[in-house]
């Protein structure tokens, strides 16, 4: 076995042995080690624990939103009672570690939404035929996209889907304007006229937008499995699965016309990591970074000449 196959199973095996005692990954490369952890974190039988989860994200911020990984792309459509423990949870535990979240048809209200202040990596965000939010909605999203401080905010967010949210009206728009990272804006099926959209968004940069492939739609969320996710959140919760029963729409969404749009950005967007709130460390917990792998390493070489 070479040098490097060493190097890599030493550090893997161990950080995947450890994941409780690990407060810190800099240093440790994103590809591969970093990425196939999580892969096996999600699906093996080992006991996921929300701290792992936290530390990955902190340690690999950016790197997490450009892997586009499943397993950070969460989707709650219609398989959630009630979403507010469920954001609440995930909020408290490992919310820096989501960068799509899908929650519609849901019973989540526009009071709820700065639950989301927290998830900083997230990039899409999806309230399709959520019949609960308005206009409120998208003015608190604008302001956590704008203000970002103390490790909060919404810097990244990149896309919106509104579809059959008959709550967004024509209010609306000027928040969307105001998003300077938004590159693409899905409002069919809601109380968004057509017409308005179109001259003012157009006037902001926006064009419209042919409608996607059904591929590129399902393909951002994918039926992932939740149960790994599901053991992470409090006793008190309880995981419903599918609904049983589903609110009939009052509308028809079969035969709405599309109003979707999108834009590239012209010049650069200077996006700034948010600043990362002081974290609270356990006292008897031992610190593990760089260093300490590469110690490891050392010592396992060593051992291996002297054997």
């Amino acid at each position: 076995m070479s040098a490097v196959s060493t190097l890599y199973s030493i550090c893997f095996n161990y950080i995947k042995d450890h994941t409780e005692d690990i407060v810190s990954l800099d240093g440790i490369p994103f590809k591969p080690v970093v990425e196939n952890l999580i892969h096996y974190l999600v699906t093996s039988d080992v006991p996921l624990n929300s701290s792992i989860l936290s530390v990955i994200s902190h340690s690999h911020s950016k790197s997490l939103r450009s892997a586009n990984l499943r397993w950070t792309q969460l989707n709650f459509d219609g398989k959630i009672n009630s979403i507010y423990p469920l954001l609440k949870a995930i909020s408290f535990k490992f919310p820096k570690f989501i960068t799509h979240l899908k929650i519609g048809k849901t019973d989540l209200e526009d009071n709820d939404i700065f639950l989301l202040s927290n998830f900083t990596n997230l990039k899409v965000l999806d309230f399709q035929k959520n019949q609960n939010i308005t206009d409120r909605t998208v003015s608190y999203i604008t302001t956590m996209s704008l203000n970002t401080s103390n490790g909060r905010g919404l810097p990244y967010l990149e896309e919106l889907y509104f579809d059959h949210v008959r709550g967004i009206t024509d209010k609306s728009l000027k928040f969307f304007a105001k998003m300077t990272g938004l590159c693409y804006l899905s409002l069919s099926g809601t109380q968004v006229t057509k017409e308005v959209a179109e001259t003012y968004l157009t006037s902001h940069g926006y064009r419209i937008s042919p409608p996607r492939p059904q591929d590129d739609i399902i393909g951002r969320f994918p039926d992932m499995k939740m149960h790994s996710f599901i053991e992470l959140l409090p006793d008190d919760f309880v995981y419903t699965g599918i609904r049983t029963k589903h609110v009939r729409s009052t509308f028809d969404t079969h035969h709405t016309p599309l109003l979707e749009f999108k834009r590239d950005l012209t010049r650069p967007i200077l996006k700034k990591e948010p600043s990362k709130a002081p974290e609270k460390r356990p006292i008897k917990r031992q610190r593990l970074i760089a260093t300490d792998f590469l110690a490891m390493v050392e010592s396992e070489l060593a051992n291996d000449s002297r054997d």
